[in-house]
């Protein structure tokens, strides 16, 4: 029989707590958490694109809606960044190397799922370019579909508080938008 995989706790100040975790329904409860997310970017013949999922009806929080291109809990041990990778992986079937994605920033975020879960946690953002196309494999109990916007399309639905993607603050979408806008004017 296997035991159920713990969340890493973390401290106040984002450091993980050394041995603690908490199973989901635990971690639901508002203690505080790590997650892992990951934007993936292109470059389209129309410009700046951003990948989207549309989470499983059968999610327990936001089914249906608009979410991070690929995104998931911290492993009690894990590192924030082999999360990201493991998640890539696990949801979409992408292949990334360390290097291929750029930690932008560490959100704190308190959010009350529609569903009445609480999401203490901090959100270790992460960006990838996607420079050549892939096959995607979908795994269907998380991810309904893959879209892909342009990122001003997506940055104004965003900010603007459009319930149709997952309600992060203003504050984290405006950190995603402008480091995507930074990494696209680099590439």
């Amino acid at each position: 029989m296997m035991s159920e995989i713990l969340r890493q706790l973390y401290d106040e100040q984002g450091r993980p707590i050394a041995g603690k975790g908490a199973t989901k329904a635990e971690a639901f409860t508002g203690l505080l958490h790590g997650a892992s997310h990951v934007w993936i970017w292109r470059q389209a013949a129309s410009g700046i694109e951003v990948m989207l999922q549309r989470r499983s009806l059968a999610k327990a929080s936001w089914p249906g809606k608009y979410d991070v291109s690929t995104a998931g809990h911290i492993d009690l041990g894990e590192t924030p960044l082999a999360a990201a990778i493991r998640e890539l992986s696990e949801e979409i079937c992408l292949k990334v190397k360390e290097a291929d994605l750029e930690l932008v920033g560490v959100h704190r975020a308190r959010l009350v799922t529609d569903s009445g879960l609480i999401e203490n946690e901090f959100q270790f953002i992460y960006l990838h370019h996607l420079v050549k196309d892939a096959p995607l494999v979908l795994q269907e109990e998380e991810v309904a579909e893959i879209v892909w916007q342009p990122l001003a399309t997506f940055a104004q639905a965003a900010l603007d508080g459009d319930d149709s993607y997952v309600p992060y603050q203003k504050r984290y979408y405006e950190l995603v938008t402008s480091s995507i806008e930074r990494a696209s004017s680099q590439a």
